[in-house]
C-alpha cells in the first residue's frame, strides 16, 4: 500500500482539521501559481520552509521527496534560459542565456518548490480518507471524490496483480528483449492485467452493495472547525492578500534581479 509517511508527525498542524488544511493549499497554491514577481515567491518559499518547521517534519524525507522534482527542474534550466527570447547575457558558440530565460526558470523554480512544500505540510499530513472528506465539505463533486478513495485503495492491488503476472512468466523462462515474440507476451500481460482488474472492480462492486453502500463514504470522525482553524485560516488570506497586492505593485517591495 502507498506509505503515508508524515501521517504519524504530531504537530500544530494536525491539529488544524482536514478542511481547514484542504482550503488553506487551494488559496496559498493559487496565489503562488499566479505571482511572477521573485520578490513575492522568495517569501512563499520561505513561507513555505517554515510550514515544514512548525509541522515537524523530518527534512531528509522532505528533501527526498524535493529529488523527484530534479529531472523536470533540470529540464527547465537546461532549456529555457537558452530558448527565452531576450536580453543576451551570456554566449558561447551558438549558445545563448538570455536574462529573461533565466528569470522564467527561476519563478518555475521557486512556484514548484513552494507548492511542493506546501502539499507536504499541509496535505501528506492527513490520511487519504480525510482528504476525501475534506474535499466533499469543500463541495467537489461527490463521483470525483469516491474515484480518489477507490483508485487509492485498490492501486496497489493491480500492481500485485501484475506482479503476479510477471512472476508467472518467469516461470515459463520469458526473457525481456526487442524482439516480436516478447512484445506480444506484452501485450498480452497488459491485456490479462485489464480482464483481472475488470474482474475485481466487479467483484468488490457486488460487495460494497451487500454492505449497503449507496454511492457515498462516511467518515468514523467528526471534524469541527475551532478558533485555530478560523486563525490560520485568516493568516494564510492575509499572506494571500498581501502577496497579490505585492504582485499587483500596490505595495512596493524592493525589486530582485
Amino acid at each position: 500500500m502507498l506509505q503515508e509517511t508524515f501521517i504519524s508527525q504530531k504537530s500544530l498542524i494536525q491539529n488544524l482539521t482536514p478542511w481547514t488544511r484542504t482550503l488553506a493549499v487551494i488559496i496559498s497554491s493559487t496565489v503562488i501559481a499566479l505571482s511572477n514577481n521573485l520578490s513575492v515567491l522568495l517569501p512563499a518559499l520561505g513561507t513555505a520552509l517554515l510550514l515544514v518547521s512548525v509541522a515537524g517534519l523530518d527534512f531528509r524525507q522532505v528533501g527526498r521527496r524535493l529529488l523527484v522534482l530534479s529531472g523536470f527542474l533540470l529540464m527547465i534550466w537546461l532549456i529555457l534560459p537558452f530558448t527565452y527570447q531576450g536580453q543576451i547575457v551570456w554566449r558561447i558558440s551558438f549558445l545563448s542565456v538570455s536574462h529573461e530565460g533565466l528569470l522564467a526558470a527561476t519563478r518555475l523554480t521557486l512556484k514548484t518548490c513552494s507548492m511542493l512544500l506546501i502539499f507536504l505540510t499541509l496535505i501528506s499530513t492527513m490520511s487519504t480518507a480525510d482528504l476525501a472528506h475534506a474535499l466533499h465539505s469543500l463541495k467537489i463533486p461527490a463521483k470525483l471524490v469516491l474515484l480518489l478513495l477507490i483508485t487509492y485503495r485498490y492501486i496497489f492491488l493491480i500492481e500485485d496483480e501484475l506482479q503476479t503476472l510477471l512472476r508467472a512468466a518467469k516461470v515459463r523462462n520469458f526473457k525481456p528483449g526487442t524482439t516480436l515474440h516478447c512484445y506480444r507476451t506484452y501485450a498480452y500481460l497488459l491485456g490479462m492485467l485489464f480482464v483481472r482488474a475488470a474482474e475485481r472492480a466487479q467483484r468488490v462492486h457486488q460487495a460494497m452493495l451487500c454492505r449497503g453502500f449507496n454511492g457515498r463514504f462516511h467518515s468514523l470522525r467528526e471534524y469541527h472547525n475551532r478558533s485555530l482553524d478560523y486563525g490560520f485560516l485568516a493568516l494564510v488570506s492575509i499572506i494571500a492578500v498581501l502577496m497579490t497586492l505585492c504582485e499587483w505593485k500596490v505595495i512596493t517591495l524592493p525589486t530582485l534581479f
